[in-house]
């Protein structure tokens, strides 16, 4: 319940801010909803099955990825 609740929040609140600052691109969110909850449900089953350790390595190895790929353009 808090999980979904402090996400709910954050996400709406950021969500907001954008909307405000920006313009929004509507044809992207149903990608964006159906990527976030199958991304959630993989994450939850690694997590279980593969354990604590194996999620903490791959979520380093993306972070280094993706600034690796916004340094060098």
């Amino acid at each position: 319940y808090t999980l979904i609740m402090v996400g709910v929040f954050w996400n709406g609140s950021g969500a907001l801010t954008l909307g405000i600052l920006g313009q929004i691109k509507w044809d992207w969110l149903p990608v964006l909803l159906a990527g976030s909850l199958l991304g959630g449900y993989a994450g939850a089953h690694l997590a279980i099955t593969r354990g604590n350790q194996w999620i903490k390595r791959g979520f380093e190895v993306v972070t280094i990825l993706v600034g690796t790929k916004l340094i060098l353009g």
